[in-house]
């Protein structure tokens, strides 16, 4: 499994717990030692790589047997450049599932005093700077046409698209914010690698 932009390794550590071979990439050296030191904590092998989410050149083609990145390629500037080397090392109808910030949720303000009023349009293009933490990431916003657009010209069938909303009761993380139950904040894709 390809975890791309691995982040702190939570999805690669829990993949490899369930018995994946998990190939984990991010261009952070910071969260790929952390990742590390998760991996090392749960006793599980990770293979990591630092790197760009498209430079992907170290795997054969055909070779991946599923793919996933949670958020991480919202902050990647050319997405179908990506599209294209995740296709090239998936083998046949092998699935690739991504998610993004939902361009509708991006429309809104959740700290404002109106936190449903629209304050960006849908199709903004512009790119969104916020903080994490002790990093400061940039958003390329994208509209679910323009991924679906991207996703096909890549040669993936997208067959699953998934816009949730937040339940009204439940836990909460520190990003929650109440619009959240009202707007879906996540776009989940889920695409199969069409042809060679």
């Amino acid at each position: 499994v390809l975890d791309l932009g691995c982040g702190s390794g939570h999805n690669a550590v829990t993949l490899a717990q369930q018995g994946a071979k998990v190939i984990a990439v991010d261009p952070s050296a910071a969260c790929l030692a952390r990742a590390r030191e998760r991996a090392e904590r749960a006793e599980v092998r990770v293979e990591l790589h630092q790197g760009g989410l498209a430079e992907l050149a170290f795997l054969r083609s055909d070779s991946v047997d599923a793919a996933l990145s949670v958020m991480a390629l919202a902050s990647v500037y050319d997405v179908d450049r990506v599209f294209r080397q995740v296709h090239r090392v998936l083998k046949p109808q092998a699935p690739f599932v991504c998610s993004f910030p939902h361009p509708a949720f991006a429309m809104f303000d959740p700290t404002a005093a109106d936190p449903l009023r629209v304050a960006h349009p849908y199709d903004q293009s512009a790119p969104l700077t916020w903080d994490l933490g002790p990093d400061v990431v940039t958003d390329h916003p994208r509209t679910v046409g323009e991924l679906f657009t991207a996703l096909n010209r890549a040669s993936f069938l997208v067959d699953q698209l998934l816009e949730p909303t937040a339940p009204v009761r439940g836990s909460r993380s520190g990003g929650f914010a109440d619009a959240m139950t009202s707007v879906p904040a996540t776009l989940v894709l889920r695409g199969r690698k069409q042809g060679n």
